[in-house]
């Protein structure tokens, strides 16, 4: 019993170090649509959208700053939004 109750407190020790959240937040990542500097590493081409037809723009557009966080990016360049803007489809890039 005490070597279960020390395993359990070990691994939640362990979790407590962790450094990222295990979700990330997109309210750190910066959208454009102008070109990342040349000190920017391209993540790749990511995609944001919403969860119903009746979804905004903006509601895309979170969702892509949040995926672009997820990858582990910081800036995003806005190619296209769909037709009835839900969805929006960009470049995300880690810059420094």
């Amino acid at each position: 019993m005490i070597k279960i109750y020390l395993t359990v407190l070990f691994i939640l020790g362990l979790s407590a170090c962790s450094s990222k959240p295990i979700l990330a937040s997109g309210k750190n990542v910066k959208v454009s649509r102008e070109d990342a500097s040349p000190k920017c590493k391209e993540i790749g081409k990511l995609t944001g959208t919403t969860r119903t037809a009746q979804g905004t723009q903006e509601q895309a557009l979170e969702d892509l700053k949040t995926e672009v966080a997820n990858k582990g990016g910081n800036y995003v360049v806005v190619k296209q939004f769909s037709d009835y803007g839900t969805a929006v489809t960009g470049i995300a890039y880690d810059c420094p």
